[in-house]
């Protein structure tokens, strides 16, 4: 479109569009928000009916659960680690050992 419209490109660069205000914007908009907030207790709230517990105590239950489960996954994964790094420095001391007693093993390490 190499062909250009005087006329045209006149109107579009006057143009200006200027939409209505909308009525109560701010207010609907906030009562989004709000809502959007409660969603989430909305699912703690139906858990702690199911569970027993008054939804007042599961709403700063579920951080605090939340947090805990994180803690003892954390304290876990050390934990798993520690074993692990305990047990194959044990087979590593128990190879190092054998290769210094067994005549075998003393000219197998040597010839490398």
């Amino acid at each position: 479109m190499t062909d250009r419209d005087p006329n045209l490109s006149r109107v579009l660069k006057s143009w200006q569009h200027e939409p209505p205000p909308a009525p109560r914007f701010n207010a609907e908009v906030w009562t989004r928000i709000e809502a959007a907030r409660e969603v989430p207790w909305a699912a703690a709230a139906f858990i702690a009916t199911k569970l027993g517990i008054p939804a007042q105590h599961f709403r700063w239950a579920l951080p605090l659960g939340a947090s805990l489960a994180l803690a003892f996954a954390a304290l876990l994964g050390a934990s798993a680690g520690a074993v692990h790094t305990s047990l194959t420095e044990n087979d590593r001391i128990a190879t190092a050992y054998v290769q210094t007693i067994d005549p075998l093993q003393m000219t197998a390490s040597h010839r490398h």
